[in-house]
């Protein structure tokens, strides 16, 4: 069994949970363990820190996740590592670009001094892995996957109230707000049209109906089965590039057709007209909806086909082949 040293900074994180934890025990069937750390606190953490740094060389690889180092931690680490690792499905160089000009400073510095030790960088879509190439680093494509088989599969058929569903968090949910007036657009047409959130927040509108459900993780699969049509409404910027659709993922797992921006991963997941429609802008959104709210068989023909889409391209099983292989260099 070869030994990789995890260094994350949340355990709590979605990208941790999805983008390690889930892989922990596939990988270990592949013949590496994930010893994970997480990042110390507390005034001691520097030194903490360089002592686990000063330590990387006893194990297979290092792999940082969603963290930047400092210069000086950086160049501990690259001293002593075998091999470096970094997995990333954020724009997190970017993170900063609201705050101020010293905060911005110190993310463009750490990110610059941890991108120069790297052998390798794991990204969740191309627009991330083209950042890291732009800083001369060797990079490969692994989408944040997921189990299909923990997901119901929603049966589709006629319904007075068709219901568009979104997860996400408080942290999204802004871009939910920005496509309302489509989505009250489209309820004009659409008689019965409401939007269910499945978040730790939620949205009103004065004209479309608006049913939440708190986000649990031990419920989300079974809440998505609740809607009719997945939609991932992202507005085009630095930040939301970087993201890499896994709640369209979850649309797909739970077998429903799904509306998104071309924005991103969004546009090399779904398949426009295949699985689903990508309105190039807000204005064309009313139609998408009304054209899938009110057929009922497109709706279960689309929904089929991302199912057979997300088991074949976005398991776990396939994500663990892809990292094992790469271990294995």
């Amino acid at each position: 069994m070869k030994r990789v040293l995890v260094l994350a900074n949340n355990p709590a994180q979605a990208s941790f949970r999805l983008r390690i934890a889930a892989l922990a025990p596939l990988l270990a069937e592949r013949g590496f363990e994930w010893e994970i750390c997480i990042r110390p606190k507390g005034w001691l953490a520097g030194s903490e820190l360089r002592r686990i740094l000063r330590n990387a060389g006893t194990y297979h690889a290092v792999l940082l996740q969603r963290r930047f180092l400092d210069p000086l931690d950086a160049g501990v680490l690259h001293r002593h590592a075998r091999k470096i690792f970094y997995d990333i499905d954020d724009a997190l160089m970017f993170h900063n670009r609201q705050v101020g000009r010293i905060s911005r400073w110190r993310t463009g510095r750490r990110f610059r001094a941890t991108a120069r030790i790297l052998d390798h960088v794991v990204a969740g879509n191309e627009y991330l892995a083209q950042i890291f190439r732009d800083q001369g680093r060797r990079v490969s494509i692994i989408p944040t996957m997921l189990d299909a088989g923990r997901y119901q599969i929603k049966t589709h058929g006629p319904t007075p109230t068709p219901r568009l569903v979104w997860i996400g968090s408080h942290s999204t949910i802004p871009y939910v707000r920005q496509f309302l007036p489509a989505f009250d657009e489209a309820a004009k047409t659409v008689p019965g049209l409401r939007l269910l959130t499945i978040a730790d927040a939620t949205v009103q509108s004065a004209t479309l109906p608006v049913e939440h459900e708190p986000w649990s993780e031990q419920t989300e699969a079974a809440a998505l089965c609740r809607g009719d049509i997945g939609i991932a409404p992202t507005p085009a910027d630095e930040w939301t590039l970087g993201k890499c659709g896994f709640k369209i993922l979850q649309y797909m797992a739970a077998g429903l057709p799904i509306i998104a921006s071309p924005v991103g991963a969004n546009a090399q997941i779904v398949r426009d007209g295949m699985t689903g429609f990508l309105p190039k802008d807000a204005m064309a959104w009313p139609a998408a909806i009304t054209r899938l709210a009110g057929d009922a068989e497109l709706r279960g023909r689309m929904g089929r086909a991302a199912r057979e889409d997300v088991q074949a391209s976005y398991s776990l099983a396939r994500a663990a082949d892809d990292w094992a292989n790469l271990l294995a260099e």
